[in-house]
């Protein structure tokens, strides 16, 4: 099979860049596009108690997942370091110790979780006429998980190398599949919530045999082998180092969305209504700014490896302002027919208006957030994961909770709880820039500081 890796380490920056993005973005449209046909499904041919079972048990297995994925992000990082240094040993390496990796952590959590699931929904205070079903979705829904871990890993290490059409033709099978299954499953052959369960594990099952298949039979670079599975744990402990940042990260930023729901909650249930509004019309503009990250972490990684500072520079800038135009123009076109667009996901007028005041506020700043997610994303290439993290729990949770606490307290409107969201991003964007600054100066000086000392 021809590869589809893209080198970016050599050539021009842009054309690149961009061909490396755009599968990402259809990608993370794609993906929220069934997301909410899911959601659409389980709103409108499910029970109440059904689907507060689905709703009760997003948050355990976000962190579960988004634990996972962010793990992958270190076995990205150096795969994309390897591939730069046009060390293909050590690429496989990382990536045969990871799958490994992977499939034992994934079933040891399936083991835990389906042991533990009704103690863990107990603690979680999930409502006595919920728990039934939610136990019976979480349980099914982690026979997929090993196939999940194992899917970010391999999708992970394709990108790292380049290719990020493989992973977008999977997204889109498993995606058209998953919303056929959803109705099979719901619909024609009605099994409630154990139907979406089942519909989810067949896909992602799915998703990773396809990826595994498309990583096998790679030539020359990078493949995926059954023969090479094993750890080697100097590699596998690097891969740790930079991917557990970003899984603590990612459930940290889940567990402080929890704090958010509570000031969100004090101003009753249209505000409540209105957000969760906001959030299904802001996802189509936040997963492709994902994409701008993801596309930065492979530059970034890429060129580590090759040594290449002066072109990460370049990179990041560049990626920053094209990402900061795109978000721009979608936020235009977003506020141009405003009413329509959340009119789709709402018919209640008053919450729809209270929807537009949040967006008001936040979308025009929604620039802002690419050049936090790009220059973040550089810094995790460059494998300063650690330093990615503690600014994403600075400012993005602590500061965030703190901000909303306080004009909670002092304003008490919903366009005081918007504002902290750009005022959180700016300030995550500032940190970020001048931590990459310092780093990019810190390698760029570091030759001419050898030769002095010579």
């Amino acid at each position: 099979m021809k590869n589809k890796d893209i080198d970016m380490t050599t050539g021009p920056i842009v054309g690149p860049l961009v061909s490396f993005i755009v599968p990402l973005i259809c990608s993370s449209i794609f993906q929220q596009l069934y997301n909410t046909v899911d959601f659409l499904f389980v709103g409108n041919f499910l029970n109440r108690t059904a689907a507060a079972a689905v709703g009760a048990s997003a948050t355990l297995i976000f962190c579960i997942i988004g634990f996972s994925s962010g793990v992958s992000v270190g076995t990205g990082i150096v795969v994309s370091h390897a591939v730069g240094a046009r060390d293909i040993e050590r690429g496989e390496k990382a990536l045969h110790s990871s799958v490994t990796f992977a499939l034992l952590a994934g079933f040891t959590l399936l083991i835990f979780g389906f042991i533990f699931a009704p103690w863990l929904l107990k603690q979680l205070r999930t409502p006595e006429s919920v728990q039934p079903q939610a136990v019976v979705y979480i349980r099914i829904y982690l026979l997929s998980v090993p196939m999940v871990i194992f899917y970010n890993m391999v999708s992970g290490s394709l990108r790292a190398c380049g290719d990020s059409r493989s992973p977008f033709v999977v997204m889109a099978i498993c995606g058209l599949l998953n919303v056929l299954l959803d109705a099979l499953f719901i619909v024609w052959i009605p099994l409630g919530v154990a139907g979406v369960a089942i519909a989810t594990t067949i896909t992602q099952t799915l998703s990773a045999a396809l990826v595994a298949y498309m990583a096998s039979r790679r030539s020359n670079t990078l493949r995926l082998s059954v023969k090479k599975l094993g750890i080697d744990f100097g590699v596998l402990g690097t891969v740790l180092r930079f991917g557990l940042p970003a899984g603590v990260q990612t459930v940290v930023v889940t567990l402080s969305n929890v704090a958010v729901q509570y000031y969100i909650n004090d101003f009753g249930e249209t505000a409540v209504a209105a957000f969760a509004t906001y959030y299904k019309v802001e996802n189509f503009i936040y997963l492709p700014i994902i994409a701008f990250g993801q596309a930065a972490t492979t530059f970034a990684g890429q060129n580590t490896g090759a040594g290449h500072w002066r072109r990460i520079l370049r990179g990041t800038v560049l990626t920053s302002l094209i990402g900061a135009v795109t978000i721009g123009c979608l936020a235009v076109i977003f506020l141009s027919f405003p009413r329509t667009i959340f009119g789709w996901f709402m018919k209640d007028g008053e919450v729809v208006e209270n929807a537009l005041r949040i967006a008001l506020i936040s979308f025009p700043l929604y620039w802002i957030y690419p050049i936090l997610e790009v220059t973040g994303g550089a810094l995790r290439g460059m494998g300063r994961a650690f330093c990615s993290m503690a600014v994403v729990i600075v400012n993005q949770c602590v500061l965030r909770v703190l901000l909303l606490a306080i004009f909670s307290a002092v304003f008490h409107t919903i366009e005081s709880l918007a504002a902290v969201y750009p005022i959180t991003w700016a300030s995550a964007a500032l940190c970020f820039t001048l931590f990459f600054a310092a780093d990019i100066r810190k390698k760029l000086c570091a030759p001419a500081v050898r030769k002095n000392q010579q």
